[in-house]
């Protein structure tokens, strides 16, 4: 891994065993349901975006039991990772939208994603309502955290883009 200057909010690097270990651990304490699912780790990189969960478009083909979901992790993450609550809460996050996709139709996830990439409200919408499920599981400290690190490593108009489409962290604390 390359290193990169430490900011406030950077701790030191992680590696990716430590990453798939949390998300593990945050898969088992609060998707006991999710047990079975098959679901993998996938990295890239990006200036703005640092996890994203998706099913695998040729796993929605068939049967829902061989259906596969990606983790997809930003490698600069894994460099400049926020703190232990910060990352548990994103990881819930990435997990509710697993879950979603779990109960939904082939049919219902493709048609979700269309809406998804076309409209930004549609997305705002989707992802505040999860983050809500978030906060339902006591970890608004975490996921304002999260938010936090996140925005300090993007430009103004994602950082602008960020702030519609997912609760602040003053929403988040209820300021």
């Amino acid at each position: 891994m390359s290193h990169v200057h430490a900011s406030p909010n950077c701790l030191p690097e992680i590696s990716i065993d430590d990453f798939k270990t949390q998300l593990q651990n945050v898969r088992e304490e609060f998707f006991p349901e999710l047990a079975h699912e098959k679901i993998e780790v996938v990295t890239f990189r990006s200036d703005a975006y640092f996890l994203q969960a998706q099913p695998e478009a040729k796993s929605l083909v068939g049967k829902k039991v061989k259906r596969k979901y990606n983790i997809r992790l930003n490698l600069k993450l894994l460099e400049c990772p926020p703190d232990k609550d910060s990352l548990e809460a994103i990881l819930v996050h990435e997990l509710e939208h697993v879950k979603d996709y779990t109960g939904w139709s082939a049919k219902k996830i493709l048609s979700h994603g269309v809406k998804y990439m076309k409209s930004l409200q549609f997305k705002a919408d989707y992802e505040h309502a999860t983050d809500r499920k978030v906060l339902e599981k006591r970890l608004n400290i975490g996921l304002a955290g999260y938010r936090v690190w996140v925005y300090e490593k993007l430009d103004p108009k994602d950082y602008e883009k960020k702030r519609f489409i997912y609760l602040t962290p003053e929403e988040i604390l209820g300021h």
